[in-house]
């Protein structure tokens, strides 16, 4: 009998320069050379013991496609970040040159209501100016009224006869002081508002001062925060850029280990299938063998038995020719030995034909197991190839439709490779019976049959063999 298959637990990896067996490659500790991506080697070529070498092919185009699709998703991080973060220049800005224009216009209004203010003192100086020359005036007129010898006041004095007489002389006198005395007055009140006035523009500048160093302490304390808060939401957004990329960096350096393990996968089920074929054909060879000389035996020991059978003939035919009588016991025990031949002759034949058909069979049995053993292969990598499609897409179920009877479900899955083999897929009759004898199998805790159906499928999906 030929040897067992064994059938590898771990999936091999290959180095292309060496021929032997290393860890999963890891693109992020690799420059260069066989372990990096840039580096392929030649898949399927025979070493120098004869065994294929399964080395990495890293120009496969399935490496090609992630390093495209991170390039790409690299590409989009910067061209989303790069326009937030040239627009947080600009809006910062905008607010900063706001705030300076706010500034300069509220500067401008201070400094015209000031200018206003101290436009219309000047114009009360003005005025006050004015008021005192004209009342300075009024005085002068008045008092050369009063002192008029030709005037009113003269001429009720000389009618009551107080001309030249002592009181006309103090009338003189009290008139020029009272003149004296207005202007005095006026004089003191005009450079009182004067003060006034003069003080009054001072404190308007001094508060228009005051009011511009505010404006302008607002509006730069406003800039400083504008570009407090733009340098900070920048460099959030420069750090959420570097997590993003970081990002795409691992889901691709995962996508590219799972390339990397798929081919590995691959490989894995390429050497046992190469060992399976071989392991097979060696078993065909030796049952083909073993038919052979069984043949070429058999056939030697039916030529013996017709040899010994001769003999016999020839010996009796002797025996008859000389005495028959005399050698009749002779010829009767030579008789026996040669139906006892003949008797084994038959049983030997028997024996041949049982014992072809059962390596007839057993070939068959080889042959169906063989066709069985594909089917499997085919339905594994076919699920490898849906689990890979998985990981790439971000899924994490594979899309299995539902089933209510026995006839859809079994086509699907001999559609998608997989056989039920013996103690698969139940009939609903057979899954009925058991569920009502009270079975207490996990086939039949489903509440229904179509439950049972499509769990059974779901799990065949996942374990294909």
């Amino acid at each position: 009998m030929a040897n067992k298959l064994t059938v590898p637990t771990e999936v091999p990896t290959i180095d292309p320069d060496t021929n032997r067996y290393i860890q999963p490659h890891d693109p992020r500790k690799s420059q260069g050379g066989s372990g990096s991506p840039s580096s392929s080697g030649s898949s399927g070529s025979s070493g120098a013991s004869g065994s294929p070498n399964y080395s990495i092919d890293y120009n496969d185009e399935r490496f090609v496609e992630v390093e495209s699709d991170k390039q790409q998703a690299l590409a989009d991080v910067e061209n989303t970040y790069g326009g937030m973060i040239s627009e947080t220049d600009k809006y910062y800005q905008a607010q900063i040159d706001a705030s300076k224009d706010w500034a300069n216009t509220q500067q401008q209004l201070q400094q015209e209501r000031t200018d206003f203010t101290i436009e219309q003192i000047e114009q009360q100086k003005e005025q006050a100016n004015k008021d005192y020359t004209k009342e300075q005036a009024g005085a002068y007129v008045d008092w050369q009224k009063q002192s008029n010898k030709y005037g009113v006041n003269a001429e009720q004095m000389a009618s009551n006869g107080l001309t030249n007489t002592g009181f006309s002389e103090s009338s003189q006198v009290s008139m020029y002081n009272t003149y004296q005395n207005r202007v005095a007055i006026a004089r003191e009140s005009y450079n009182n508002a004067v003060l006034n006035y003069n003080n009054a523009i001072k404190d308007a500048q001094l508060q228009n001062n005051s009011a511009l160093a505010e404006i302008a302490y607002k509006s730069l304390q406003q800039q400083l925060e504008l570009s407090l808060e733009g340098f900070q939401y920048k460099n959030q957004l420069v750090t959420e850029q570097l997590n993003k990329k970081m990002e795409v960096d691992n889901t691709y350096y995962n996508r590219y280990q799972d390339v990397l393990n798929q081919m590995n996968t691959e490989n894995a089920l390429a050497e046992e299938i190469r060992q399976y074929n071989e392991n097979m054909q060696f078993q065909k060879e030796q049952l083909k063998e073993e038919i052979r000389q069984f043949e070429q035996s058999y056939a030697l020991q039916v030529k013996q038995y017709e040899e010994s059978i001769r003999q016999f003939n020839a010996e009796m035919e002797r025996l008859k020719a000389k005495d028959a009588q005399e050698y009749a016991l002779e010829i009767q025990r030579l008789e026996l030995q040669k139906q006892q031949m003949e008797q084994q002759k038959r049983e030997a034949e028997r024996e041949y034909q049982l014992r072809l058909q059962q390596l007839q069979e057993q070939q068959k049995q080889f042959d169906k197991e063989y066709e069985l053993k594909q089917k499997q292969y085919n339905a594994q990598q076919k699920q490898y190839d849906r689990e890979y499609k998985l990981k790439k897409d971000g899924e994490t179920s594979v899309d299995v439709p539902t089933f209510s009877s026995y006839e859809s479900a079994s086509a699907y899955m001999k559609e998608q490779g997989v056989a039920t083999g013996d103690g698969g897929l139940m009939t609903k009759s057979e899954w009925s019976r058991r569920k009502g004898s009270g079975s207490k199998s996990a086939e039949v805790a489903y509440s229904s049959y179509a439950e049972y159906l499509n769990a059974f499928v779901d799990w065949r999906m996942s374990n294909p063999q």
